[in-house]
Formats: C-alpha cells, structure tokens, sequence
C-alpha cells in the first residue's frame, strides 16, 4: 500500500487536470470505467499466475505452474501496477461522477434532487456495497474452497459491469441536455521553453494545483477532513490486526464492522434532514451575511430569490458539518480510553499466563471496556460521514466551476499523503502494545481536524455558539422553576 499511496500522491492531481481538461463528459466517464475495470481484470489474471504456482496451491488442482521466484516477482511487480492504475482510474470516476456530472444535473436547493440528496444517496449506494463485497467475496471464496476461484469471480465480476455501467452512463448523458452540452475547459498556454522540457511543465502543473487549493476559501475543511484520514481508529487492515492479536474472534469483529457500517449508512439518512434543519433556523453572525454573499459569484450560490435558499444551505452545510466534527471527537476519546484499558490488562498478564493463553486459546479481554470500544466505534462512524458529506458539499459549492475537478485531484493527493503518514506510523510502532500511542496520536488529529474546521466555521460564521438563544432559555427556565 505504501507504493499506492506514494503513486496516488504524485499522480492524482494530474488525473483531476485531465478530468477538468476533457470537454465530453460520457467519453471521460467511460475511459475511467474501461481503464478501472480493464486493470481489475488484467490484475486478476496475474493474480491468478502467482497463486497457481505448486508451493501456493491449496490441495490438488488441475492447473499449477513450476515454483518460479523470478515469475513470482515480475507477476507481483504488474499486478501492483495494476492496482494503482485501478486506484487512479477510480479517482477520476469519482471525480467525473461528484464534481462535474452529480453538480451538473442536480435541482436547485429544496428541490427533491438538489445536489444535497443527490450526494447522500450517491454515498449510501457506496457505503451498502462496501458492506455487502467483503461479506459476498468471503461466502465465495468460503463457498468454493480456492483462493484462485475467488480471484476468477472478481475478475468476471469485473468484466460483466462495464456493460452495465456503460449503458448506465449513457442513458443518464442522453436524457439530460445539460450533460450533453460541451464543457468549457480552460486553455493553457504554455511558454516555448516549457513546450521543449515537458518534465518542467509537470512540475509546474503539480505544484500550480497546490497553490490553487490553497487558493480556495474551503482548503481549511478539505484538508481537515483529509487529516482524518491518518486516524487509525477506523477499520483498516492495521486496526483490524491489533483486535486479532488481543484476543477478539473474527467474527466479534466482523458483526462490529457491520455495526459501524449501519451507523455510517445511517449518516446519509440525517444529514440532508440535518443541513435542512440547520440552515432554516440560522441566525447570521456579524459577518455571515457579508462572506456568504461574497460567494455568490464563486460556486453554486446563485443570487436573488434562489440565492437566499442558497444561503440556508451553505450555513446549514457548515453548522451540521460542526455538529458532525464535534459527535466524532466525543465519541473518540472513549475508545481510546478503552483501548488503554485493555493494553493495561494486557500488561499486568504474568508471562507464563501469556504463553498458556499463546498454546490454548485466547482469552477475550474485558467484556465492558469490549462494549466501550465497539459501541464509541460505532457512534464515532456517524460523525465521521456527516462531516464527510458536509464537507464535499461544500468543496462542490464553493470551488470555481473551472476548477473544481483539479481541486478534488489535488484534494485527493492531500488525503494520500495522511494515509502515507499513518501506515508509516503503523511501521514505525508495529508492536500490540505501542498501539496505545497510535490511538492517542488519532485522537489528536481528531481534536487538530475540530480545531481547523471549527476555526473556519468562526471565520466564516463570526461564531460556533449562539450564547445569548442559551442565556434566554437559562433565563426561561429559571423563570418556570
């Protein structure tokens, strides 16, 4: 994965630049379809070369290839690439889908398919995928017993959706004349001298799309949600190999992991309700009405009588986003207080105790700092992709439409380089019980995150907290006791 992450950083905003570049929108859409799953087919196939080598088959098998180190490394060597030509061509879909076709065809706001409910139904379809692959490809590959056949299902599964996302795509580009109308794609002009050395007009373009997103007036909640990304309290392979060595089942922590999962399908569920909510019952700040309607020429906030439902929802977009922010953070600090009760635990076992539990079976740690960790987990899911959805919403709406797709590129490279940061943590302090100091590492990139965005909020707002509604229902309340 370190190979990945350093590849998507290098090469996600020049995927962004070519999306922002491309005039016709069905021809980039379906380029990313066909170089994603073309990758997953052909990766598959390497796959497949490696495992059916004799000292990796399981059992007898009908095709097995002679032992061959060299093989092994050239097949495992295309296969990665492979993969990251899969993880670049996703990117581009999801920036062709988010920021150019989703922003293209939504209604205005308070519509029944503003751009609002268009992203959460969007990231529920996503999230109930995420849900239910794992699980399909566990019952296969339980189901037919080979790794390799597993692999195969992949790759054919692969091969019989680029029909169906094809046709899909299409038919939503021909019924909406807006889709159908060319983009305006800004034209560079390059100087002779960078025409001649093409490795300097790359450097420049890399580093240009940094200067414009920090250019932006929504860096701050970009990069703040970017930061969570290092957080280590999620469900990946690391965290999920710390809960194994310290005694939890697989199967306690898969019906965990679908429980976070229910919590995080849940968020697509509220926050449209939460954004409508919080912007109707605004009240703007000393400078609210100044800054939000000094981004009426900028992104989607139009003017006029649509301008001021405009308005409602860019504050209940930062507000809810806040409220979001804020449910991860308080939620996060009893899992880590958890986990620190359980390294404890951990610690005070005798060696001899230890290695009884090594030869036997392992012994589950305590069941109510288990609930604690589990149940927090779970809520802190919900925060998590409220400030998610907030925060793209806001990327979508306040980024220059001739820009928004090299933003998310850009975007994208930040994200990448948390995720480098946190798996060379996870390197750096491989040990069970150093997974304490991760987990408080986490919980201050949560509280920096909260810090950045509520700062935004502030800038943007003039406040967090309307004191003087809190002071009247104190007085009212004294009043009626």
């Amino acid at each position: 994965m370190i190979i990945v992450y350093f590849a998507m950083i290098l090469f996600s905003s020049s995927v962004g630049h070519w999306v922002e570049h491309s005039p016709n929108r069905l021809r980039t859409l379906l380029s990313t379809i066909i170089c994603n799953r073309g990758s997953v087919i052909l990766g598959s196939f390497f796959w497949i070369l490696i495992l059916s080598q004799e000292d990796l088959v399981e059992g007898k098998a009908t095709f097995v290839l002679p032992k061959n180190s060299i093989l092994k490394g050239i097949g495992f060597t295309i296969a990665v690439t492979f993969g990251i030509i899969e993880r670049l061509s996703s990117s581009g879909n999801l920036i062709s889908m988010e920021r150019d076709w989703v922003v293209t065809v939504a209604a205005p706001a308070g519509h029944p398919y503003d751009l609002t409910h268009l992203n959460a139904v969007m990231r529920r379809i996503d999230l109930v995928c995420k849900l239910i692959s794992p699980i399909l490809i566990s019952i296969v590959i339980s189901a037919l017993g080979s790794i390799r056949l597993g692999v195969i299902f992949t790759g054919l599964t692969s091969l019989v959706c680029i029909p169906i996302e094809i046709f899909s795509a299409k038919r939503v580009w021909n019924s909406s004349p807006l889709l159908r109308a060319p983009r305006p794609v800004p034209l560079p002009h390059p100087t002779p001298a960078e025409t001649s050395r093409s490795w300097v007009t790359r450097a420049r373009q890399y580093f240009h799309g940094f200067e414009m997103y920090f250019s932006t007036t929504v860096w701050v909640p970009s990069v703040a949600l970017a930061l969570l990304h290092f957080n280590m309290l999620t469900w990946r392979a690391t965290f999920i190999t710390y809960l194994i060595n310290v005694g939890y089942s697989l199967n306690t922590i898969t019906i965990a992991r679908a429980i976070g999962s229910l919590f995080e399908i849940t968020s697509t569920v509220i926050t449209p309700r939460g954004i409508e909510y919080m912007g109707k019952t605004h009240h703007h700040g000393p400078s609210s009405l100044d800054d939000e309607g000094d981004e009426s020429g900028v992104g989607l906030i139009a003017g006029s009588h649509e301008g001021n439902r405009d308005v409602q929802t860019l504050v209940g977009l930062q507000r809810f986003g806040l409220w979001g922010m804020s449910w991860q953070l308080v939620n996060t600090v009893p899992v880590v207080l958890a986990l620190w009760a359980i390294a404890a635990q951990m610690e005070q076992e005798s060696i001899s105790a230890f290695a009884r539990r090594i030869i036997t079976e392992q012994a589950s740690p305590n069941v109510g700092w288990s609930i604690v960790l589990f149940s927090f987990l779970a809520f802190s899911r919900l925060g998590v992709w409220v400030f998610d959805l907030t925060t793209q919403q806001l990327t979508q709406t306040l980024v220059p439409q001739n820009q928004r797709s090299s933003f998310a590129g850009t975007e994208n490279s930040v994200v990448n380089i948390f995720e480098l940061l946190g798996s060379g943590a996870a390197i750096a302090f491989p040990r069970t019980d150093q997974y304490k100091w991760l987990a408080t590492v986490s919980l201050v990139s949560v509280v920096i995150s909260w810090v950045m965005y509520a700062g935004w909020v502030h800038q943007q707002r003039g406040h967090l907290v309307h004191w003087e509604k809190l002071t009247q229902g104190a007085c009212v309340s004294g009043r009626n006791w």
